[in-house]
């Protein structure tokens, strides 16, 4: 059994201003391989997570992936009502 079953995701750049996702172009690498990359590519302030080939659960994210996520929910939500204050 092979133990290349992690890939490495990322996005490049700013996350306010991109969200292509980039696979690494060595995917599926071994766990030890995906953090050594992951540590690198958090060093410079994106986005990086390590998910499973196959299942796609994760292992590792950045924090500014989990802020972006939890951001990214929070910015679609629908307000209900009028939230205008000039009501007539």
């Amino acid at each position: 059994m092979s133990k290349k079953i992690w890939n490495l995701k990322f996005v490049c750049g700013n996350p306010k201003l991109f969200s292509q996702i980039t696979s690494a172009s060595d995917n599926p690498m071994t766990k030890a391989k995906a953090l050594e990359g992951f540590d690198i590519i958090t060093a410079n302030g994106w986005r990086v997570w390590i998910e499973h080939a196959q299942t796609g659960r994760r292992i590792a994210e950045s924090d500014v992936e989990r802020d972006w996520r939890v951001l990214s929910k929070t910015s679609f939500t629908v307000c209900e009502g009028n939230t205008d204050d000039k009501q007539n």
